[in-house]
């Protein structure tokens, strides 16, 4: 994930006392830049303790994050990835589930793309809108980098990157198989594939191939125009949990999330970062170079964004870049969050039952204003 102009840019949010990162140390943290603000001046965040309340186990969720990471790297094209997905599949033949599979040989990469999807049955299963829930499940490659990168190789196994998220999402099918009333829209699962750019710095044109050659089968196939809302979570499952603000994202939909943490009183932890300060300055970085100011996340949201589904990004991604200081007093709240960013710390050491649960339990809460936002009735 990366941001900047439409794509990974030279600004981050998280990049210490109110400065602008150079392009090369931007481009080295890659995509996630800056994710929006709403708050100049805020509250520290709670520390987590239980969780929140919902139908959405933190534990279970845990239990399927531990199942993937034991794989170990899960990088597209690998057969690892391909145990993952047969993991996930077992899990939703367990619910009473039959998974989707989309693979598909890309062309040019010489990779077999491996998405997988479940719709959990609305009104109008055959014809009725659908309300698009996705995760990518693939983990960056971190082995066998040559030259430059080289500096890079480790053994990446990412647990909040590519493991809370798709963990999240086997719990969702659950809660949502189990729920009375049943959705009032058709909701489909997406586990997404080919996410994370081929190349260690990112490149738009080796990255996010999943929930592109997913889209093109959508919109050959005439369902895609049935899909009214995409919400796609990632770097999902850190300690000290929260939920950024993202440029690139549907405002009405994340303003709909920000009522439904309301309503949870999780309000300190979605929307806080960055702060309105941070924005400022990307906003000025960019109008100084001539460019049109950008201070979104390019994740797989934008590819469903680019063929006119409104979407939302719910990430963890804010200050958790390694290197990137935090606190400045002129920029509250004063934190320090793990960074865990594209490292080997980004284990099952870095995680929290805790987070899963209110990953879960949001989407949970904001279900029915979904369900209205994705009917028209609302």
């Amino acid at each position: 994930m990366n941001q900047s102009t439409g794509g990974r840019g030279p600004f981050r949010a998280g990049a210490g006392p109110l400065q602008v990162l150079t392009w090369s140390a931007m481009t080295a943290a890659r995509r996630r830049l800056p994710l929006l603000a709403a708050l100049l001046f805020a509250t520290a965040l709670p520390t987590g303790c239980g969780g929140s309340s919902g139908p959405i186990d933190g534990g279970a969720a845990h239990r399927h994050l531990q199942a993937l990471v034991a794989i170990g790297p899960r990088p597209f094209g690998s057969p690892a990835l391909g145990k993952a997905a047969d993991y996930i599949t077992a899990e939703l033949d367990k619910l009473g589930l039959k998974a989707q599979r989309h693979e598909v040989m890309h062309e040019k990469e010489k990779k077999l793309i491996r998405n997988l999807y479940v719709q959990i049955d609305g009104a109008d299963p055959v014809a009725g809108p659908i309300l698009m829930i996705g995760a990518h499940y693939d983990t960056k490659l971190a082995e066998g980098l040559t030259g430059a990168d080289a500096q890079h190789n480790h053994t990446f196994v990412g647990a909040i990157d590519g493991g809370g998220g798709p963990a999240v999402l086997i719990e969702l099918a659950r809660a949502l198989k189990e729920r009375t009333p049943k959705p009032k829209c058709n909701v489909w699962l997406y586990w997404i594939d080919a996410e994370e750019s081929i190349d260690w710095t990112w490149n738009e044109q080796r990255a996010l191939l999943g929930s592109q050659a997913f889209c093109e089968k959508l919109s050959k196939e005439k369902i895609l125009s049935r899909v009214k809302a995409f919400v796609l979570i990632d770097l999902i499952g850190s300690k000290d949990y929260k939920i950024d603000r993202d440029g690139n994202s549907d405002g009405r939909l994340q303003e709909l999330f920000e009522r439904a943490a309301k309503a949870m009183g999780e309000e300190a932890r979605v929307g806080q970062f960055p702060t309105a300060l941070r924005i400022e300055q990307i906003k000025a970085h960019f109008r100084q170079k001539g460019e049109e100011p950008n201070w979104g996340c390019t994740d797989d949201h934008i590819v469903f964004r680019r063929y006119g589904v409104p979407s939302v990004l719910l990430i963890d991604f804010e200050r958790r870049i390694p290197g990137t200081p935090q606190d400045d007093p002129r920029d509250p709240p004063k934190t320090d969050f793990q960074q865990w960013w594209h490292t080997a710390d980004d284990n099952l050491d870095a995680t929290d039952p805790d987070a899963l649960a209110f990953a879960g339990n949001l989407v949970m809460q904001a279900l029915p204003e979904l369900e209205a936002f994705v009917t028209g009735r609302k």
